[in-house]
């Protein structure tokens, strides 16, 4: 028989008894190995079902996915564009589960990607409570991150700000949360918090095209408030990180009618007290794990924290050494 004969006789013996129709799905099941079969069948037993009962059969799938298995099927869901679909799974996962490391009278809960972002976080934060690591790969928190991009794309700013801040809450010094951050008070023209998190982003970031956007969110603010030759060394700063459309414009904007001299781009940096360079504390950090785990011999890692650094200064030694790496590998 071929897959259309068998389920119009599955069907065909269905007799508008629920919990009769429910037992005899059920038996189908064991008696058919094709997939297509069963995933038709479960899409008749779903409709069978009271709200009770489809509210406790997603309850019993969703605890046995792992947390990294749901978060790869929501970035399926965004890579299609479709958000309210991402909403509802995402909405479901949290109501549904019971999150691991909420809020704790004796504990702080924080996740980090890396050891990096650990030890940087330990270099500028203190935590009133005992802190506490999430394991690496328990990436809970992420999805508050992923709620917050969902709602952005929804148009809902001030639930997608709240679920962004309560992932931040976890990872004070992630780049990637930030610049989502920034991304929302931009298209509000939240000036004010757009500055904020910019300078946070040159604080933390270890990535180029995060560092670049955030000098250009600040030549945006400063622009918007008339200083524009501010604005053009920031935009100038910015191309140091990443040669971006957008820099390009501004800065041919700006010159169109301000006409100054070469501009000092650390003196004004300086002056406005905005980084004109990479965090120190990035830097030494990204060295010492380099080496830490070239020592260990774990390379792969050692790699790593080499591209991070060769990323940030472009240092012919450091191209060097990751070559060397590579061929040991």
């Amino acid at each position: 028989m071929t897959y259309d004969d068998i389920i119009a006789e599955i069907k065909s013996n269905l007799t508008g008894n629920a919990d009769k129709d429910k037992a005899y799905l059920i038996k189908q099941f064991k008696m058919h190995n094709l997939k297509e079969i069963h995933l038709e069948l479960g899409r008749l037993l779903w409709d069978l079902m009271s709200d009770e009962e489809q509210n406790a059969y997603k309850k019993a799938v969703i605890q046995d996915i792992p947390v990294d298995e749901f978060i790869k099927s929501v970035y399926s869901y965004l890579n299609y564009g479709d958000f309210e679909t991402a909403l509802k799974e995402l909405e479901d996962y949290m109501e549904i589960l019971p999150f691991k490391f909420r809020e704790d009278p004796q504990f702080d809960y924080f996740y980090f990607n890396n050891p990096l972002e650990e030890k940087l976080f330990r270099k500028y934060f203190k935590t009133p409570k005992q802190m506490k690591v999430i394991p690496f790969g328990d990436e809970y928190p992420r999805v508050f991150y992923l709620y917050g991009v969902v709602l952005m794309n929804l148009s809902e700013f001030d639930r997608a700000e709240s679920a962004l801040k309560k992932a931040l809450s976890y990872n004070p010094v992630s780049g990637e949360i930030l610049s989502t951050l920034s991304a929302l008070y931009d298209g509000n023209y939240d000036l004010n918090n757009l500055k904020k998190t910019a300078v946070e982003i040159l604080k933390f970031s270890y990535d180029p095209r995060e560092i670049a956007k955030a000098y250009r969110d600040l030549g945006y603010c400063y622009y918007e408030n008339k200083k524009c030759n501010i604005s053009k060394a920031l935009y100038e700063q910015s191309l140091n990180y990443e040669n971006h459309p957008r820099a390009q414009i501004e800065l041919q904007l700006i010159n169109s009618y301000l006409h100054i001299d070469e501009t000092d781009i650390k003196k004004v940096l300086n002056n406005e007290n905005i980084p004109a360079n990479i965090n120190d504390d990035i830097l030494e950090i990204s060295m010492f794990l380099a080496l830490d785990f070239e020592k260990k011999n774990l390379l792969n890692q050692s790699l790593y924290f080499y591209g991070v650094l060769y990323n940030l200064t472009h240092d012919e030694e450091v191209l060097t050494k990751i070559n060397d790496l590579k061929h040991r590998l």
